[in-house]
């Protein structure tokens, strides 16, 4: 796969409505400046063997494993993906000035959202913007790490990680290379607001 110089990183929560049989998003939210994104299929495998030799194999998508890198997240994005919440506190003395702050706890998990990117990126010698998005899919709280200054400037960065599942019609992600940047976010935009259909051979 290419190296993506990646853009326009969205979550949005998802939504299911079990008697209308109807998938949502809330209104997508900034993951912050997109940085780096990994995306690894799971697979389930099974194996038949018959007088000594293997007779049937079969190999199914089962889920993808999301890890996603960015700048900085946004604290309203951290209140969607892992359910973090603000704290407040009266700091100094004399006139004390209420400071607020985020903070996980005991009800801080995740919730399902989709998410989406897209990218520049090069096609049989053109180029194109793809697109990629992820229909359900469960984040955990990044990782915290710090360090004195060294000899060297090292920025630390989150990267929160997930499981993506497959949605209540049966998607699991999709993907399409655009020729302008307008298209790929047009096109990440209605796949947070419209349902897709399935095409058939020839359709």
């Amino acid at each position: 796969m290419p190296e993506f110089d990646l853009r326009g990183m969205k979550v949005a929560k998802y939504n299911y409505d079990k008697t209308q049989k109807k998938i949502s998003y809330d209104t997508p939210m900034s993951m912050g400046d997109a940085m780096t994104a990994n995306l690894e299929l799971k697979f389930a495998e099974g194996r038949l063997y018959a007088e000594s030799a293997l007779a049937e194999y079969m190999k199914k998508v089962t889920g993808l494993t999301v890890s996603q890198g960015v700048k900085y997240i946004p604290d309203e994005t951290q209140k969607l993906l892992f359910k973090a919440y603000e704290l407040s506190r009266s700091v100094g003395s004399g006139s004390p000035k209420t400071v607020k702050s985020m903070a996980y706890g005991k009800t801080s998990t995740g919730q399902y959202v989709g998410s989406g990117f897209y990218a520049p990126d090069m096609i049989d010698g053109v180029e194109k913007f793809t697109a990629i998005f992820v229909h359900k899919t469960l984040f955990g709280p990044p990782s915290k790490a710090l360090q004195t200054m060294g000899e060297q400037i090292n920025f630390q960065t989150p990267t929160t990680s997930g499981e993506a599942l497959v949605d209540d019609a049966g998607h699991l992600m999709e993907w399409e290379s655009f020729d302008t940047e307008a298209e790929a976010i047009a096109w990440l935009d209605a796949c947070f607001t419209t349902e897709p259909t399935v095409v058939t051979e020839g359709g």
